[in-house]
């Protein structure tokens, strides 16, 4: 257990830096390593609460009701939430959760591949309402 926290001490003060370097510059050196899963795990999480606790919608084009500019909010929702699968290799686990123990066979890595293709076609839809409805993302 004293092992294990004195080999933690060094990622720990890590940490301590990349909290620094939020609060500094809002961004933190490990959040460019892997800079698309940082922004879908920032951009997912505002665009649910502006969908749950939202007070206006755009009101122009195809937002001009509460409701329409709802569908258009679940929609980018749904293709970051297809983007966070891809970012997370989510499909590996699901076509070989035993992964540890044997090899995948080739449908499996079919599968895999498959799905992330269709999730990420499913990730440029979204991100193109997002990109379209950008300056609309406010509340």
């Amino acid at each position: 257990m004293i092992r294990r926290f004195i080999l933690e001490i060094p990622y720990n003060l890590k940490k301590i830096k990349w909290f620094y370097q939020r609060g500094r510059r809002g961004w933190a050196d490990c959040d460019w390593w892997d800079m698309s899963g940082y922004l879908i795990g920032i951009i997912l999480p505002m665009l649910k609460e502006l969908r749950e606790y939202q007070h206006g919608y755009p009101g122009t084009g195809d937002a001009d009701t509460p409701e329409k500019w709802n569908v258009i909010l679940d929609r980018m929702i749904f293709g970051f939430e297809a983007g966070k699968r891809v970012s997370n290799d989510d499909y590996f686990l699901e076509t070989n959760a035993d992964i540890l123990i044997r090899k995948p066979t080739s449908d499996e890595v079919r599968s895999w591949g498959e799905k992330s293709m269709a999730d990420q076609q499913i990730f440029k839809e979204g991100t193109e309402l997002f990109i379209k409805w950008y300056w609309a993302l406010w509340d």
